[in-house]
């Protein structure tokens, strides 16, 4: 069923953002493309799990479709699981049959559509290591299978970031393993994840990419010029991770924007290299 203004900050991580036009919750494939066949020719924006985004305040003028495609199977050592489930799930589904290989993304809170759309990546690998094929849409409802080279992965990005292609489920090729060593490595991510992030906070993730031409990390150029802490209202650089951008109160997605802003002029500056944000903007 389509609704009409629905607000978008409690669908997003940084809990940020105005109402959208129309909003739809697809949980099948079938809904997706319904919705897509609906449309009538509105701007669209596909929601997973709402991480790596910030919303515009004045909200969204279209059709927001949120992914909530479920479903996971898994065969022999491989596992392919619905686009609208959270990758934490699949995660700890694959651990438990003994299945190594998605462990690097305990704890980060995207969908599996959302992970494969970004290539997400930490402590040494990411998404494309893994992913074997999956299945997409386009926007008229045209329903293909993509191999892990049509993807066309990259650092951070992918070919859904460039054409207007909707991932509905994907399927990982895995590694066996020792179930009991799988949830210790586990547990050892997660407990590492608290003491280096933001974890529980309102955060859209890592704000920005790694530069390519830099020997530093973005966190590690931020923090060396001191701007752990900065906020501008309630936008806040974290004092934990300095990649991280907190809204701690009410901060408005306009507050954001300065702040991000203000980062990369200083680091632009004092340290000369150019950053390029990770994070995605909707309806600027």
């Amino acid at each position: 069923m389509f609704e009409q203004n629905v607000t978008l900050a409690p669908f997003t991580t940084f809990k940020i953002g105005g109402p959208a036009k129309y909003f739809f919750r697809a949980k099948t494939i079938d809904e997706l493309i319904q919705a897509l066949n609906k449309n009538a020719g509105q701007p669209l924006c596909i929601l997973g799990g709402g991480s790596n985004v910030l919303v515009n305040d004045k909200g969204f003028d279209g059709l927001v479709i949120k992914v909530e495609i479920g479903g996971i199977a898994i065969k022999e050592n491989a596992v392919t699981a619905g686009a609208g489930l959270p990758l934490s799930a699949v995660i700890r589904a694959a651990v438990g049959k003994g299945l190594a290989g998605l462990e690097f993304a305990t704890g980060v809170p995207a969908s599996v559509g959302g992970a494969i759309w970004a290539n997400l990546g930490c402590r040494g690998s990411d998404i494309s290591k893994v992913l074997t094929e999956c299945t997409v849409t386009d926007r008229q409802g045209q329903i293909t299978m993509l191999s892990n080279t049509q993807c066309q992965f990259s650092y951070r990005n992918s070919i859904f970031k460039r054409e207007p292609l909707i991932v509905l489920d994907a399927t990982f090729q895995l590694q066996p393993s020792d179930p009991t060593t799988l949830r210790k490595t586990m547990i050892e991510l997660s407990n590492l994840k608290k003491q280096e992030q933001n974890v529980g906070e309102d955060t859209a993730g890592c704000t920005f990419r790694n530069p390519p031409d830099s020997s530093k990390s973005a966190a590690q150029l931020i923090d060396e010029l001191g701007l752990k802490g900065y906020r501008i209202g309630d936008a806040m650089v974290s004092p934990t991770h300095a990649n991280f951008i907190l809204n701690v109160g009410q901060a408005t997605a306009d507050q954001v924007v300065q702040l991000i802003s203000y980062v990369k002029q200083q680091v632009r500056d004092k340290a000369g290299v150019q950053l390029m944000e990770e994070i995605e903007y909707v309806g600027f």
